[in-house]
């Protein structure tokens, strides 16, 4: 069996090289990598896969629940002894991700994140919204500056496992029927993101997925992506999706990094795919 198309997401973590003669698994679990590990906890991830890479960085994936599960998700967190954060800008840059995290017990599930200051809130009214039941869904950036919305476990695994793209208004159109051609989505009705954006969902029932593309209510220019290098970022995130035809989206994309096995890295309209056949 392959490699399955499942939610698994990614973000680059900056973390300083160990000091030469130390074993990288020695090294502790503290930091931006510590801090973002006890985030997953909170929410019920459990380790599953480690990776050393000398001279490179360190790997954790942490999964919830077992595959089949309608919400099921893995986070890649890895980290880089190159990275660096990138230059400030007024706004979301092109390929900024936000990544959809529900949970059975939302509210006390956040409120733990409070307590432990393992989060950040920009929207206060929101953030009131969510805690006393009036909104469903709250935009949160976790210790490693990837931003989440979070809310309740939802019915499907489509409505669990959602990404959320920013992407260039002139190209709004070309980028959605590639997602179409290439991944079997459907497209739905233009929605608001958070009141910071506006939404064109592209759904797949199976393997459940749902793409959101987010462009300015304004049509404001997006300031472009600063580096497409995911070890140079401190921040850049990826995910995983299964194509219709692999070797025709593979031919169709920019190569990021060697093939392994079954799983190419590709750079797919401006997200970093970990590339599989669905």
């Amino acid at each position: 069996m392959g490699t399955p198309a499942i939610a698994h997401f990614g973000t680059t973590i900056m973390e300083a090289a160990p000091p030469p003669g130390t074993r990288q698994q020695d090294v502790p679990l503290d930091g931006t990598l510590g801090r973002t590990l006890e985030f997953l906890d909170v929410l019920g991830f459990k380790p599953h896969i480690q990776n050393m890479y000398e001279g490179i960085g360190r790997q954790y994936i942490w999964r919830r629940g077992e595959p089949g599960d309608v919400d099921y998700v893995e986070q890649d967190n890895f980290t880089s002894y190159v990275a660096e954060p990138r230059p400030d800008t007024d706004g979301p840059r092109i390929g900024d991700t936000v990544f959809r995290l529900t949970h059975s017990n939302p509210t006390a599930t956040l409120q733990a994140l409070l307590d432990r200051n393992l989060i950040t809130v920009s929207n206060e009214a929101e953030l009131a919204a969510f805690l006393d039941g009036t909104a469903d869904w709250l935009l949160m950036s976790a210790p490693q500056g990837q931003i989440y919305e979070f809310g309740v476990t939802q019915a499907d695994t489509a409505d669990n496992h959602c990404v959320y793209v920013w992407t260039d208004e002139a190209r709004l159109e070309e980028v959605a029927g590639n997602f179409v051609e290439h991944f079997g989505m459907t497209r739905g009705d233009v929605e608001d993101f958070h009141g910071v954006a506006r939404l064109l969902p592209l759904r797949r029932k199976s393997p459940g997925v749902t793409i959101g593309l987010l462009h300015h209510p304004t049509n404001r220019v997006l300031a472009p992506r600063w580096t497409d290098d995911i070890f140079k970022e401190a921040g850049f995130s990826h995910y995983r999706m299964g194509a219709l035809d692999k070797a025709q989206t593979v031919a169709f994309t920019r190569q990021a990094f060697p093939d392994g096995g079954d799983v190419s890295f590709v750079y797919f309209e401006d997200s970093y795919l970990e590339l599989v056949q669905a």
